[in-house]
């Protein structure tokens, strides 16, 4: 359900990449969307983490970003924490970053996360590891026919007729920040609202660049007030835009 906010979320990992590489310092970036690092490769193995830099990095993005049928936000990430991971370990202890910040991107409330969460508790707790999650929320999405046809029969009742092939699903128990481990100053929720997913990047990258000015374990100032607010952006969209996921 992530298709109508693909632009605006390539739009906000583009102006986050950009502003990163005008900060000083040596940065190395690793970007995983889809299924870039859960592919199986023919020997079984996944693709490895191959860091770059923030420019490379920018460059390389796609024109567009496109839903690939691919992992959701617990899997992908299980995986990108293991790569990085992988790749860090196999340099020279002098050759390994002194800050690590890993931006998590996608539907919070999607699955499982107990396996994620407690790599993140590990990775926070032993290695000093930042992260921030922007939580998207798509707000309503297109259910099953029949549950479609109850709730266009109840919209009818109500007289609300046009939206009434959308029927509203509720998001899990717990939110990201919950669900992922990850501290609820350092989770935005973003969205339904283009706009507000593209307020959460810019506010994402502001606390990328906090993170990136701390020492290792030191507190970084999570996400304001204003900034919540600004990210909290309903969906305008008609109806039938949503229940056909166009932007």
């Amino acid at each position: 359900m992530l298709r109508p906010l693909l632009p605006a979320l390539r739009s906000g990992l583009a102006d986050l990449l950009a502003e990163q590489d005008a900060h000083d310092g040596d940065l190395q970036v690793v970007v995983a969307t889809g299924d870039d690092l859960t592919r199986s490769l023919p020997d079984g193995t996944h693709p490895p983490a191959v860091p770059v830099g923030a420019g490379e990095a920018r460059t390389a993005l796609p024109a567009g970003l496109r839903p690939l049928g691919g992992p959701d936000l617990r899997v992908g990430a299980a995986r990108l924490l293991g790569a990085v991971g992988d790749e860090l370990a196999a340099r020279d202890e002098d050759d390994r970053p002194e800050r690590v910040v890993v931006l998590l991107v996608g539907e919070g409330a999607v699955g499982d996360t107990s396996a994620v969460r407690d790599r993140i508790a590990h990775q926070q707790a032993t290695y000093a590891w930042e992260f921030v999650l922007v939580d998207v929320t798509t707000g309503t999405i297109p259910s099953t026919a029949g549950a479609r046809a109850a709730a266009s029969a109840a919209a009818e009742s109500r007289g609300e007729g046009g939206d009434a092939a959308v029927a509203v699903v509720e998001r899990p128990a717990g939110d990201g920040a919950e669900r992922f481990g990850v501290p609820a100053t350092a989770t935005i929720t973003a969205g339904p609202g283009a706009a507000g997913v593209s307020a959460a990047m810019a506010a994402a990258s502001a606390f990328v660049s906090r993170a990136r000015a701390a020492r290792p374990h030191e507190p970084v100032e999570g996400f304001s007030d204003a900034e919540r607010a600004a990210a909290d952006v309903p969906d305008t969209r008609p109806g039938w835009r949503r229940l056909l996921r166009l932007p």
